[in-house]
This record gives structure tokens, C-alpha cells and sequence, in this order.
């Protein structure tokens, strides 16, 4: 065999490997840092040319109807930016509060709330309402409940829609604290005005429950080997740039 076709040959076998698909990403994934501004309204066209942060496989909902395909993460100088795509339409609009975000942002699996012994959450997003984790309970409940906050959201994230939907968009402030905020209700058995992003990166951990709320999809997939799980995102710094169009 000549030098020239052994050379052509190995050429051939690494396009060939190139092409085959990647094996899907477990444990902890590092995101790339996005600078971009979404306006948090149900469409996802303003979501083009971003790259997904994690790709799920498709068909492991083991018994929920969110069966998770992506997420998409972003942020500008307020906002951090979270997208879900999900395999199939789900029931977002009635049973979204079986899809939880949780944030470690500590990044100690021993401190917070533990989801499935994955994370540890110091809060997550719900439904929109966003709850404090750091003490290890679930829900932080308030003094006084009522209708419209009975499990202890200390703030709300923009969240959209709320309907049959295949496709969840979600912006939180990135100066919120744990406290009464303006945005919440009082009435927080702890609010201390603690920062919730303390420090500019943070992990996210995606969980949907079945009927029965028993945690059985994640994204990112757990570890075989064990250990943390979650995708890992530092914020974009300085300014976004807002595209502006010519006047003809």
C-alpha cells in the first residue's frame, strides 16, 4: 500500500467518525455562555442560531408526559433566559407544576435540597414561583398562606405559556434575593436578602415527575458512576447588543 492511499484511507475513516453521533453528555455538562435578550412570550424565534445547552434523549420519561429534548440557556445584563423543549406536546398549562428547575449555585451537592441526591438546590423555579431551598425542605412555607401563594414562592419568574405546549420559555432576574421581594408576597419564613446568584456561575438541574410525583426524568441524565448532576453555566458578561434594522 502506498503512502498516498494509506493517507487517503485515514482520511476516509476520520469523516466517517466525525459523522457518527455523539454520545449523549451525562453527569455534569458545561454550557457555553450566551449573551442574548428573549422576550419571554411563548415564541421561540428568537431563540435561532442559539445552540442548545444539553440535547435529551428521546423516549426515557419513564411514565411523565415531559419527556425532555433540549434546554436552551442565555442571559443579558438582568435576565437569565431558560428555554424547554420537549419530545412531544405536553399539558404544560395544567400539570407544568410537575416540572421543576432546580439551582445549585453553590455547587455542594450537600447543602440545599437534595433532588434525588443529584444536586443540591439552594432554589428552583415551579410553575413560575420560585421557592427557597437553602435549609434542605422543599417548600419554605409562609406565615400566612393564601390562594395565590400557599407553598412559600418568595419571587415569580416570567414564564410562558401556559398551555398545551411543546416549548417553555422562563426569565429570572438575575438581582433577586431571597426576601420579600416586590415580585412575591411577604410573609417568608427566612428572608435575609441574600443574593440568589451569588457568584456568576451556577448549575441547573431540569426534573419532571409522573402523576404520582416520583422524580423520574432528569436533565442531564445522571451519572452511571454517580456524582453531581447538572449543566453548568457561567454568565455572559458586558452588554448584549440589540439588533437594529435600516429604514428604507
Amino acid at each position: 500500500m502506498t503512502t498516498r492511499v494509506f493517507i487517503v484511507m485515514v482520511m476516509i475513516m476520520g469523516l466517517l467518525i466525525a459523522e457518527l453521533p455523539a454520545q449523549e453528555e451525562v453527569g455534569i455538562v458545561v454550557a457555553e455562555s450566551v449573551g442574548a435578550r428573549i422576550v419571554v412570550d411563548g415564541n421561540v424565534s428568537d431563540w435561532a442560531g442559539i445552540k442548545p445547552a444539553y440535547v435529551d434523549t428521546i423516549g426515557d420519561g419513564n411514565g411523565s408526559e415531559f419527556d425532555f429534548a433540549a434546554a436552551y440557556v442565555a442571559n443579558d445584563e438582568n435576565y437569565l433566559y431558560i428555554r424547554i423543549s420537549f419530545a412531544d406536546i405536553v399539558p404544560f398549562g395544567d400539570a407544568g407544576y410537575r416540572v421543576n428547575i432546580a439551582f445549585n449555585t453553590d455547587f455542594d451537592p450537600s447543602t440545599g435540597f437534595g433532588f434525588a441526591g443529584l444536586t443540591g438546590s439552594e432554589f428552583f423555579i415551579q410553575s413560575g414561583g420560585v421557592f427557597d431551598q437553602r435549609s434542605g425542605v422543599n417548600f419554605v412555607d409562609v406565615y400566612e398562606q393564601n390562594a395565590e401563594n400557599n407553598w412559600g414562592a418568595f419571587a415569580f419568574a416570567n414564564t410562558a405559556p401556559y398551555e398545551d405546549t411543546k416549548d417553555v420559555e422562563i426569565s429570572l432576574r438575575r438581582d433577586l434575593t431571597f426576601s420579600n421581594d416586590a415580585n412575591g408576597l411577604p410573609g417568608l419564613l427566612n428572608p435575609d436578602n441574600s443574593p440568589l446568584f451569588e457568584f456568576p456561575d451556577f448549575q441547573i438541574l431540569f426534573e419532571a415527575e409522573d402523576p404520582d410525583f416520583n422524580s423520574v426524568e432528569f436533565m442531564p441524565n445522571a451519572d452511571p458512576a454517580g456524582g453531581q448532576v447538572g449543566i453548568e453555566y457561567t454568565f455572559a458578561e458586558g452588554p448584549v447588543a440589540v439588533m437594529e434594522w435600516g429604514l428604507y
